[in-house]
């Protein structure tokens, strides 16, 4: 019998199907006996995968896997002159009479996917649709995130997004996704939520990433409905974004007099700004300093070991200078750390610098020296600072932990020493310092 059945299906393989109307239709003899039943789609490419699937799972009916002869799912519908659902008709393809009930049973137009890639949901056995909980978007994004050989810091970015992705499907079945869907969360995400579309792009990046997963490994057939989703192109996310402050603007703000208090009203806020602006470092790397982070080279340099940067390039060390060395010490070694919260159990220190900072210009009347004065902007400006003084493109990268790019053969084997560094940017660092009266007494 399966003998016979496998050489019966074999014959199938070509996919016999033809076009009736507006309709393709699957016909195909199995152990003698005639099987005809719309595709339920007039797009050449779709019939012939759900034909595929529908092959499968008559296989598996014949050969006693299934034996619910009503747990197959193929909506016989009926397509208008734009290729949309329209409503529920009885199946044009005469059927063989037989005891045995058919094997397709008409569901709801509106619950019909007009996209390919939905197909395993409505085309899969009842066993599959039991198990559909194993697809539901908090489980995979929770499993993904969970295998990803990916940063602390990153995992709690993927698991924020995926708080917000998953309420707006209802915790649906990932498999069923489609573009509509995608393009509908975007238009929430920007109306509704209020996201910038650059944090919309990581979030919609994120849960491509997690639908090619599961292409990847079998579990998503079709087109990733989350593909060529951008609303930023790569260029305008190069040119948009925190733009760099000048100096002479930003000593307007922390070279006064006024912030020189905050060196004994919130030293920890104090030393956290003018470290990041003579370093370039991320927020997150500055807030989790300890006085063992603090180094002296064979040769004298003093530098910050950074470890723990959200990317590989940004683990570093960063020169500074002795001044800023010696004050970072002498607080780190009485408090051990900053005394700073991260933001969402492991999210950053962002919150917990920039509110300060923004408190103080509020106070005194200095919200209009640039509408994007945050710690980010420091780095960015650091950054110009160095480039314009002449600095090399490879040592402003090496300091800022950028991935040069134009190296070809390994860029950490070419990474200048913390020596070279210190050599190229010290006086830099220190004239920055002198410029913003830097004290420490």
């Amino acid at each position: 019998m399966v003998a016979d059945l496998v050489a019966d299906l074999t014959m199938t393989l070509s996919l016999p199907i033809y076009k009736r109307g507006n309709t393709f239709v699957l016909h195909i003899r199995i152990a003698g006996r005639q099987i005809k039943r719309s595709l339920a789609t007039n797009d050449p490419a779709l019939a012939k995968l759900r034909a595929m699937q529908l092959l499968g799972q008559i296989t598996a009916d014949r050969l006693g896997q299934a034996t619910d002869k009503q747990q197959f799912l193929a909506p016989p519908v009926q397509l208008d002159s734009q290729n949309a659902i329209a409503t529920d008709v009885p199946c044009e393809i005469p059927v063989s009479q037989e005891s045995n009930p058919p094997l397709l049973t008409p569901i709801p137009a509106q619950a019909v996917a007009r996209n390919a890639h939905v197909l395993p949901t409505f085309f899969a056995p009842k066993k599959a649709l039991e198990d559909a909980s194993v697809f539901k978007m908090a489980r995979v994004f929770g499993e993904y995130i969970a295998v990803k050989k990916i940063k602390e810091v990153t995992k709690v970015d993927y698991a924020s997004y995926a708080k917000d992705i998953t309420p707006f499907f209802k915790n649906s079945d990932i498999r069923t996704l489609t573009e509509r869907g995608v393009s509908d969360l975007i238009l929430h995400l920007r109306q509704e939520q209020g996201n910038d579309p650059r944090t919309i792009d990581n979030k919609i990046g994120f849960l491509r990433a997690v639908i090619n997963h599961l292409i990847k490994n079998g579990q998503f057939f079709g087109v990733n409905p989350a593909a060529a989703k951008n609303l930023v192109s790569k260029r305008e996310r190069r040119q948009s974004g925190t733009k760099p402050i000048a100096y002479n603007d930003l000593k307007l703000v922390f070279g006064d007099s006024r912030f020189a208090k905050m060196r004994d009203e919130k030293p920890n806020i104090y030393l956290i700004v003018m470290t990041g602006l003579v370093t370039g470092m991320r927020v997150s790397s500055v807030g989790r300093l300890t006085a063992a982070d603090l180094k002296i080279s064979m040769k004298g340099t003093h530098y910050i070991d950074i470890s723990g940067d959200k990317t590989i390039a940004g683990n570093r060390d960063i020169p500074i200078p002795q001044i800023l060395f010696e004050s970072l010490h002498e607080h780190l070694t009485a408090h051990g750390n900053f005394g700073l919260t991260e933001r969402g159990g492991g999210k950053g220190y962002s919150d917990a610098v920039n509110k300060p900072i923004k408190a103080f210009l509020k106070e005194h009347r200095l919200e209009g020296v640039h509408k994007k004065l945050s710690f980010h902007a420091f780095r960015k400006s650091f950054n110009d600072h160095l480039l314009k003084c002449g600095v090399e493109q490879y040592i402003c990268g090496a300091v800022l932990g950028h991935v040069d790019e134009t190296m070809t053969t390994g860029v950490y084997a070419k990474t200048p020493s913390v020596d070279v560094l210190a050599e190229r940017i010290d006086h830099h660092q220190i004239e920055i310092l002198n410029y913003l009266t830097f004290t420490w007494e």
